[in-house]
């Protein structure tokens, strides 16, 4: 049991280690961070987010609403968690947490200490090796540009300032 748990962590440090090396590389426009929440597979610009990390305790907060899952301190420092999925209307049943689960934190450029709970990683991924798909007429607010992929899977690529700009997202109180 030991030796998944290092071996979790091993692959752990070595997507942080791909996240900042690709993030420093100039020519990375095109590279986004594929994940999975509720069910869907989304696409994250490297920009949006600081840092994954294994979900740490979460302390619940009354009161609020039900995708709004507490506060984490990480590092010294207090994160608002969300569960993505059900932010995004995604799920209406709250995202489990497991060994595959992880909390995406948004990029400090935000200036918002948020994090959004993720069911797991799909690993980083270049548009190039996508399909564009044209724009439906009633796409959701936080979707901006949808692909495929060689399996016919829809992605979907996350705007994480539209999200963090919503107005509901601002308001946690129930």
């Amino acid at each position: 049991m030991a030796k998944s748990r290092l071996n979790l962590q091993a692959y752990q440090q070595s997507i942080l280690e791909r996240l900042q090396h690709v993030t420093a590389d100039t020519g990375s426009d095109s590279s986004r961070l594929g994940i999975h929440a509720g069910g869907q597979r989304y696409l994250v610009a490297l920009r949006d987010i600081s840092e994954v990390l294994p979900v740490p305790e979460i302390q619940p907060v009354p009161l609020v609403q039900p995708w709004f899952l507490g506060m984490s301190n990480i590092r010294g420092n207090l994160y608002a968690v969300t569960d993505l999925a059900r932010f995004l209307g995604v799920s209406h049943q709250p995202s489990v947490i497991t060994a595959e689960s992880r909390l995406l934190l948004v990029h400090d450029d935000f200036d918002i200490n948020a994090g959004f709970l993720i069911d797991s990683l799909a690993g980083l991924r270049s548009l190039e090796d996508f399909k564009p798909l044209n724009m439906v007429a009633d796409v959701p607010f936080h979707v901006a540009a949808r692909y495929e992929d060689d399996q016919h899977h829809q992605w979907e690529v996350l705007d994480i300032a539209l999200i963090l700009e919503k107005k509901e997202f601002l308001q946690v109180a129930a």
